[in-house]
């Protein structure tokens, strides 16, 4: 009887029920990050930091929008996954804020957490992409491809940013107010 039981639980498990779940994960991830970003960019100091969280915000609404067509187009619900991942970044972020926030180090942390996030959803759409190449799906791909291509202007934005300004006004608040720029 035991063994009809797990006969019975157990079901295939294909790379088509993977990238679901993946999509799914995603999709929470997204809307999570959505909450942290406007967190961050009320928190930011630098009007260039806040004006390019404003932006992903809403580039971020696009790529809800974008799992939510590629659910559409697979007959699949997205939501039912909660992205563990993303609530530990979530958590991660809070701390900095309330510990970095409003000092010199401040902007900097922002940053530091943003593209903790980026670098996660960057791993998370190539991978997404390949396996929706391997499936077959190519109008997917193509969102993929659209979603994983900002997620890495958003990256290489927050450098700029930082090399640029958060981490120099920072270093200068490390020397006592000392410029090295």
């Amino acid at each position: 009887m035991a063994e009809g039981r797990r006969l019975r639980e157990w079901t295939m498990k294909t790379l088509k029920d993977l990238f679901e779940n993946t999509v799914k994960d995603m999709y929470s991830s997204e809307k999570l990050l959505l909450k942290a970003m406007q967190d961050m960019r009320d928190a930011a100091q630098s009007n260039r930091l806040k004006e390019a969280i404003h932006n992903h915000i809403g580039q971020t609404e696009e790529h809800v929008r974008r799992i939510e067509q590629i659910a559409s187009i697979l007959h699949f619900d997205p939501s039912g996954v909660t992205c563990q991942g993303t609530v530990g970044l979530v958590k991660e972020a809070q701390e900095h804020l309330q510990e970095f926030g409003g000092t010199p180090a401040g902007d900097a942390a922002i940053i530091a957490c943003a593209q903790k996030g980026e670098h996660y959803e960057i791993g998370n759409y190539g991978t997404a992409l390949e396996w929706a190449e391997q499936l077959g799906y190519e109008e997917v791909v193509q969102l993929l491809e659209m979603t994983l291509n900002e997620e890495e202007e958003a990256d290489d934005l927050l450098t700029d940013i930082a090399e640029e300004d958060a981490n120099p006004r920072a270093m200068a608040g490390s020397m006592g107010g000392a410029s090295l720029i």
